[in-house]
């Protein structure tokens, strides 16, 4: 059922000190309200009351469960519904594979989406046709600042190591490293996923705020921005490393300068993470303006490049993992960007 007015109401005030108001008579008709009857007040932190009846807060606790059907003999169809179910935060999922006959390498898939996508999810009942999934992550074991430092900083050490890849020894040091570096793209989605799952639960009961340690609705709308940030600075990183092994001999001196660029968008990427964290909006006015510079320098070495000729598919390589640590860094500024967002209220009152 979704939200719905239920029309304003005068506040009446009893004795000295007492204010008093109407409850509509619909829901009180509805949830058996009589005299006596115990309800829950909460406050929420946009300022307004949660009223509940005891029997209703009780059923707000208990687990969400969902049927999904399989449709599709290849899994994907399912893997997408199951994963949907998990950011919609489900507490439990059920799978009916009654209606199609699943190969075994379409099980397995299904298997890994859980083990790689689903933070705290596990298979407890599976049968030929169904699969029950529980998930028993709880939001105060993982606060969102520790998840989206925790995300950041792995994206973090990926950017580190192209860099160390690319100016390792060996051929065979440096490919085996990228190649480990775009299988690690899984472990921050595992996060965003688990960061958006969080997000929704949080649209949905905004008395769950103290739970992600927030204190303000907005702040939730700002994480849900800033960890796509840093999901989408980790699927670059893995770009630059697929670009780099596609082309083993690129020039010492371009790729020397590519992985300066790039260590310095990952400075900027960070340290706009670390701003954000800590609400510096100094730190975040810094950092944009150091993106500012590097891009400029960005902009320098690629006309200088196109001017000096690379062979063709080296070129095209090296453009595209420029155009991916470019990126990286406006990430940053749009993290950054968002540390005004969450606490000019916060300056502002230091101001006055």
């Amino acid at each position: 059922m979704g939200v719905r007015n239920m029309g304003m109401r005068r506040v009446q005030k009893v004795g000295k000190s007492t204010f008093t108001v109407s409850l509509p008579h619909e829901w009180v008709k509805k949830n058996n309200i009589s005299p006596k009857t115990e309800v829950n007040v909460v406050a929420l932190p946009n300022g307004s009351l949660k009223i509940s009846t005891v029997e209703g807060g009780k059923e707000e606790k208990r687990s969400k469960e969902i049927l999904i059907e399989a449709r599709d003999p290849d899994a994907g169809d399912l893997i997408r519904k199951t994963l949907a179910a998990y950011i919609a935060n489900y507490d439990v999922i059920r799978l009916d594979l009654s209606r199609v006959s699943f190969e075994p390498y379409a099980r397995d898939k299904i298997r890994k989406m859980i083990k790689f996508k689903m933070a705290g999810a596990e298979i407890i009942e599976e049968t030929s046709d169904r699969m029950t999934i529980q998930i028993l992550l709880r939001p105060y074991e993982f606060p969102l600042d520790r998840l989206f430092l925790r995300m950041a900083t792995m994206a973090r050490d990926m950017i580190a190591d192209v860099i160390k890849a690319e100016k390792g020894g060996d051929q065979n040091f440096r490919r085996n490293m990228l190649t480990d570096i775009i299988e690690r793209d899984e472990d921050v989605d595992k996060l965003y996923f688990m960061g958006s799952r969080w997000l929704s639960n949080i649209m949905e009961d905004q008395g769950a705020l103290k739970d992600y340690g927030l204190n303000d609705i907005k702040a939730a709308l700002d994480y849900r921005i800033a960890f796509r940030n840093v999901e989408r600075v980790s699927d670059h990183t893995i770009r630059i490393a697929s670009k780099l092994l596609e082309a083993p001999e690129i020039e010492r001196s371009i790729s020397d300068a590519m992985m300066q660029s790039l260590s310095e968008a990952g400075e900027i990427f960070i340290r706009s993470a670390n701003s954000f964290k800590n609400g510096s909006i100094q730190e975040a006015s810094r950092v944009i303006h150091e993106a500012r510079k590097l891009a400029a320098k960005e902009e320098d070495f690629m006309r200088r490049l196109i001017e000096g000729g690379l062979p063709t598919k080296a070129a095209a390589s090296v453009i595209i993992a420029m155009d991916s640590i470019r990126r990286i860094s406006e990430y940053g500024v749009g993290i950054s960007e968002l540390t005004f967002n969450m606490y000019i209220d916060r300056d502002s009152a230091k101001a006055d």
